[in-house]
C-alpha cells in the first residue's frame, strides 16, 4: 500500500510476463489472473546499455494480455444483442459500419445465435469487438508505460518518437536508481486512475484537510454519502460545497446529483 497524493493505492509487483504466459507458461495464468483485477496496468520497459529503449517487451506483454482477454486503453463496444424466438438475425446500426448484415449474421451463428436483434450504437464496430461483446468476459483496463533506467540515456529520444512507438502518450521516464521523476510517476498514477480528493467540513466547524475522501472523477454527492454511510442518503437534507465545482463558495445543493471536483470541500446536513 502506497500513499499517493493522499490516496492509499495498492501496488502489486508481479513477475515479468513472458511469451506464452496466457497459455500457462511460467505460471502465466496465475500472474495474468492477478492483472485482471487491476484498475491500472503499469507496463515497465527499460533503457538498454547503448542508450536505446527496448520496446519489444511491450509488444510481448500486450500480446499475452490480449490473449488473456484484457483490452488495454479501450472502451467496451456499445452493442446490444437481444435474443428472439424467430426471424433470424436482424441488424440495425448507427453511423458507418465496416461489417454488413451477412458478416454479423455469420459471427452470431458461429457463437450459437440463430435468432437475435443486433444494434450497433457507434460506428465501425470490428468483428473482434463483436466477438468480445458476445463472450462477455473481457476486461477493459488502462495501461500506463513506465520507462526505467533513464540514467542510461545517452541521447534524448524525441517525445513524439516515443509516443509513436508506444502508441499513446500515457508514459513517463524514470530512474529508479537515481530516484528521478518518481514524484512525477506518483502524480501520473493518481491522474490515470481518475481519482479526486474531497474534504469534509462538519457543519459549523473547520474542514478536515488532513484526511480526504478519495472518489473518482465524475462522482457526485450521492457517491460521497454512500462512501460515508447509507444513512447519509436516507437522512440527507442538503449540502454546501466550496471548490471548483461550485459557482460560489458554500453553494447549496438540495439534490445529490451534483458532480464533485478534486479539492472540493463539502458540508453535509442531515435530518434531525
Amino acid at each position: 500500500m502506497m500513499d499517493i497524493e493522499e490516496a492509499k493505492i495498492q501496488l502489486i509487483d508481479l513477475p515479468g510476463i513472458i511469451l506464452g504466459a496466457s497459455s500457462g507458461k511460467g505460471r502465466g495464468r496465475e500472474i495474468l489472473g492477478a492483472v485482471r483485477s487491476a484498475d491500472l496496468i503499469l507496463n515497465l520497459i527499460c533503457y538498454l546499455p547503448d542508450g536505446s529503449i527496448d520496446f519489444s517487451h511491450l509488444t510481448t506483454i500486450r500480446k499475452e494480455l490480449y490473449n488473456a482477454g484484457m483490452r488495454l486503453n479501450e472502451k467496451p463496444p456499445r452493442i446490444q444483442i437481444k435474443k428472439t424466438t424467430r426471424g433470424g438475425i436482424g441488424f440495425t446500426f448507427n453511423g458507418h459500419q465496416i461489417m454488413d448484415r451477412e458478416e454479423v449474421k455469420g459471427i452470431l451463428n458461429e457463437m450459437g445465435y440463430s435468432n437475435a436483434s443486433v444494434y450497433f450504437s457507434e460506428p465501425d464496430i470490428t468483428p473482434d469487438q463483436l466477438i468480445d461483446h458476445i463472450m462477455g468476459n473481457r476486461i477493459y483496463t488502462k495501461e500506463f508505460v513506465v520507462i526505467n533506467k533513464k540514467d542510461l540515456e545517452k541521447k534524448k529520444i524525441p517525445d513524439k518518437e516515443i509516443t509513436k512507438k508506444i502508441g499513446h502518450n500515457h508514459w513517463v521516464k524514470i530512474s529508479a536508481l537515481n530516484k528521478e521523476n518518481i514524484d512525477t510517476l506518483r502524480h501520473r498514477i493518481f491522474k490515470e486512475l481518475n481519482l479526486i480528493r474531497v474534504y469534509l467540513k462538519p457543519p459549523q466547524k473547520e474542514a478536515d484537510m488532513s484526511d480526504p475522501i478519495i472518489l473518482h472523477k465524475g462522482d457526485d454527492i450521492k457517491t460521497l454519502c454512500l462512501k460515508l454511510h447509507k444513512s447519509f442518503i436516507t437522512n440527507y437534507r442538503y449540502s454546501l460545497v466550496w471548490g471548483s465545482s461550485a459557482k460560489h463558495p458554500g453553494q447549496k445543493f438540495i439534490q445529490t446529483s451534483h458532480k464533485l471536483e478534486d479539492g472540493d470541500i463539502v458540508s453535509i446536513y442531515l435530518k434531525r
